[in-house]
């Protein structure tokens, strides 16, 4: 009997031993917290005044044809801010020059500004100077369209001047006519008179 009990004992301790432990439950993977990276911060646009230089850049060529928009509609603002700047540079001589070539300025104003601009588009880029070289063109036209309606209104005004004239001397003749068509008239009758008197009765 003793035998027998412990030879279970002996069974039961080695399926204790081959029998491995339970594994304990498996640890949550741990979250790493990444730090928070800052927003960056937003690029700002380049200005149009900025781009405005004397390259053929893409860019810069964008802005001269906007600069060219924005003054067309509005330049006074545009003089105005030019008038205020106290040394400027040879963007703002040009922008100054191009300003001069506005419809609304004055016949004197954009003849005298035609050849400046002209002389300075030679030292341009090709593709810059060619956006501007139909300005020059336009106001050319401009300038010839002015001139021409200037020289038949002062032809107008000659002959107007001239007809007022003939018409001043036409109405002095017409008096001188009308005044010896009168003393005429008058010595006509003078005689007619003289004959009824000289046939009366004596």
């Amino acid at each position: 009997m003793k035998n027998l009990v412990w030879v279970a004992s002996l069974a039961l301790l080695s399926a204790c031993q081959v029998t491995p432990p339970p594994a304990p439950p498996p640890a949550e993977p741990q979250l790493e917290v990444m730090p928070e990276q800052p927003e960056p911060a937003p690029q700002e646009e380049p200005q149009l005044l900025d781009l405005l230089k004397f390259t053929d850049e893409p860019a810069t060529l964008q802005a001269w044809l906007d600069y060219k928009q924005s003054i067309l509609a509005e330049p006074e603002a545009e003089r105005q801010r030019l008038l205020q700047l106290t040394e400027p540079d040879e963007v703002a001589q040009f922008q100054f020059a191009l300003l001069s070539l506005h419809p609304d300025m004055p016949y004197v104003s954009r003849f005298k500004v035609q050849t400046q601009l002209a002389e300075m588009l030679l030292s341009f880029p090709p593709r810059l100077a060619a956006i501007f070289s139909w300005e020059l063109t336009y106001n050319q036209k401009l300038l010839e369209a002015e001139s021409a309606v200037s020289a038949v209104t002062r032809l107008n005004a000659q002959q107007l001047d001239q007809l007022e004239r003939l018409q001043k001397t036409n109405r002095e003749l017409q008096k001188k006519i009308d005044a010896l068509t009168q003393i005429e008239a008058e010595l006509n009758q003078q005689p007619v008179e003289n004959n009824g008197g000289n046939n009366g009765p004596g």
